[in-house]
């Protein structure tokens, strides 16, 4: 796990004013390369006193010819809002805000006039908005292109649900087989996320620097330091950097505090209690505690590993947190029941702010608005399921986050045009360059937190980050296939009924279901 983000930082904070330079205007950029900088990273063996830091000039090893002069790279953007904001182009008309500061629109352009200063290349984005998210009028649109030969755009980023129906259909090029992408092993590309989609050595699709949705869409959990600090409970964030912070851990401090103070019998979402969240927490406790619907075999290819003594004790432990009344309220219980709010998750935001709860599961994106909060809060990892665990593992949405993936309405010599502008925009955005894109969202990021930006606040986003994936089983839809149940929709039987010590027996009811869509998924990818 890389530790240079803390460096990063003071650097940025060094040159602070440089994102007040950005050229909004329209001059012509040379068409020369050599002009575009050069960033080395250094890596070093600490073990060995003798050995000397290695220069890795990256830019050296992408592609950096003229084959491309005066393209144009469309990106095809697809997502459920009417209009959103891009983290492909600079948005034009954007006003400066906490949602999507100016520092972070500016580091867009500055990453893209870059690649222009390299490639000659302009790039460009075709926003379709999808009112069913996935499944729906961006699958339609990408197989009629591939079908008609249009190449109006180059790379799409959708839905991680139609990443993997694409995929299966044959719509997406193997992107380790494109020499202008190195088999994604720079460090620009989320290695985490891509040790997660492999298939037999196949990547279909890939997030990477060059974004920032994906993530705002990484799970953590923010606790109120002020209220922690008034109760004299264990620090957290020390036990997360110490190896600690487990889900027993959790239970035992979420249910420490508890105050009916809306004069309604029992705990109400507008109470004080110690733990806010829905029905998601369970697959993101689940995916933290290192349990996953399939795994890799020895060839590479995925097969069923829900069930096991691990993941048995994972789904009782976690029941045990969110079927504790008393300490625990659910969004998905509060429904219509929550006022003003239109969601129930604003309501028990909103409840967090306050001060009136000790933890709340959300995404990073969540900062933003806890930000006028007025105690003191932080941030930490999805819990582990034991100190034993090596690692924190944070689970991405499958219905929120977008992936990266280029399309096959693209021959093979297109498909590398591609593929050599996203490794120049993924170099470009990387964290090695003290002005791009990925420094200047984990110093928004930190800001948000009120934090400093210290080693103990960077190395809780290092935890948090370093191990960022998502369900494979989720992304093929497994149990949706010959069935008619997901494994999350099995998983939130247990709690909607509030079963405990049935996961095993609720498991082998659907056992040959699951077993029937992973075999599908790996014939496709075996024929």
């Amino acid at each position: 796990m890389k530790k240079i983000i803390a460096l990063l930082l003071c650097a940025v904070m060094a040159t602070a004013s440089f994102a007040a330079c950005g050229n909004n205007g329209d001059e012509s950029k040379p068409e020369d390369s050599s002009s575009a900088p050069a960033v080395s990273e250094t890596v070093s063996d600490v073990s060995d006193e003798e050995s000397k830091p290695e220069e890795i000039n990256y830019l050296e090893k992408i592609y950096t010819g003229n084959d491309y002069n005066g393209k144009t790279f469309t990106f095809l953007t697809s997502g459920v809002n009417a209009t959103a904001t891009s983290e492909i182009v600079y948005n034009e008309d954007l006003t400066d805000s906490e949602n999507f500061p100016e520092t972070i629109n500016e580091a867009i352009k500055r990453r893209n006039d870059a690649v222009y200063d390299l490639l000659g290349v302009e790039i460009k984005e075709i926003y379709f908005h999808d009112p069913r998210r996935y499944g729906g009028d961006t699958l339609a649109k990408i197989r009629n292109s591939a079908s008609a030969g249009d190449n109006s755009f180059q790379a799409v980023s959708v839905c991680l649900y139609d990443c993997g129906t694409l995929a299966t259909e044959n719509y997406l090029f193997d992107l380790t087989t494109l020499e202008n992408l190195h088999g994604l092993e720079y460090p620009w590309w989320d290695e985490g996320f891509s040790n997660t989609v492999r298939i037999a050595g196949k990547q279909y699709f890939m997030l990477g620097d060059m974004g920032i949705n994906y993530k705002n869409s990484t799970p953590c959990v923010y606790y109120n330091q002020s209220l922690f600090e008034k109760l004299g409970l264990e620090n957290p964030q020390q036990l997360a950097i110490d190896g600690k912070w487990t889900i027993d851990k959790a239970i035992e401090l979420s249910t420490s505090y508890h105050d009916d103070i809306n004069g309604t019998d029992g705990i109400q979402w507008d109470d004080c209690y110690g733990w806010c969240g829905q029905n998601d927490d369970m697959p993101s406790m689940l995916y933290g505690a290192g349990v996953r619907i399939v795994s890799p075999d020895s060839e590479g290819y995925p097969y069923l590993t829900l069930w096991s003594e691990t993941a048995n004790n994972a789904v009782e432990k976690v029941l045990e947190l969110m079927l504790n009344s008393d300490y625990y309220v659910s969004g998905n219980d509060w429904f219509g029941k929550t006022g003003n709010y239109e969601w129930p998750m604003q309501a028990l935001e909103a409840n967090f702010i306050a001060g009136h709860v000790l933890f709340y599961s959300g995404g990073i994106s969540t900062a933003i608005n806890l930000s006028a909060m007025e105690d003191s809060f932080g941030i930490l990892p999805v819990p582990k399921l034991t100190e034993e665990q090596d690692d924190y593992y944070s689970l991405l949405n499958t219905w929120t986050t977008n992936a990266y993936a280029i399309t096959t309405n693209n021959t093979e010599e297109q498909a590398e045009f591609a593929a050599a502008v996203l490794e120049a925009m993924g170099y470009y955005s990387w964290e090695g360059n003290v002005d791009s894109l990925a420094v200047a969202y984990y110093e928004r990021v930190l800001k948000m937190q009120k934090l400093k930006a210290d080693e103990t606040s960077t190395a809780l986003l290092d935890l948090i980050f370093a191990q960022r994936g998502c369900e494979l089983g989720s992304v093929f839809r497994i149990g949706n296939i010959t069935g008619s149940k997901s494994v999350n929709d099995i998983l939130g039987t247990l709690i909607n009924e509030k079963k405990t010590g049935a996961f095993r027996s609720t498991y082998e009811a659907y056992e040959s279901i699951l077993e029937a869509d992973v075999e599908a998924v790996v014939e496709y990818f075996k024929s």
